[in-house]
């Protein structure tokens, strides 16, 4: 069994007792007590834990942070626009 798979199982196991209209942020809260103290300090177990646990989350409507930043940058800061790519491709026919 892999690390993120033991961490699912943890939350499985931690959560499959509550209500599906529980608040998120007290979901959030039992989840994060489930963890293993010592998965705290280590690399590996810590991020399989945050994978597992984002996962998990994100089904009772949990923005990620990190693709929610993505996405905020992408749709304000286009990296190539429409009118360079065309430039870049008119001397190569």
């Amino acid at each position: 069994m892999t690390w993120r798979e033991e961490a699912a199982r943890i939350i499985h196991i931690a959560t499959r007792d509550l209500p599906p209209d529980l608040p998120l942020a007290k979901r959030k809260r039992i989840v994060d007590a489930a963890r293993p103290p010592d998965w705290d300090g280590t690399s590996w177990p810590r991020k399989a834990w945050q994978a597992a646990r984002r996962n998990y989350l994100v089904k009772f409507g949990y923005v990620p942070k990190t693709k929610k930043a993505l996405a905020t940058i992408a749709a304000g800061m286009p990296l190539f626009d429409q009118s360079q790519q065309n430039h870049s491709t008119e001397g190569q026919a």
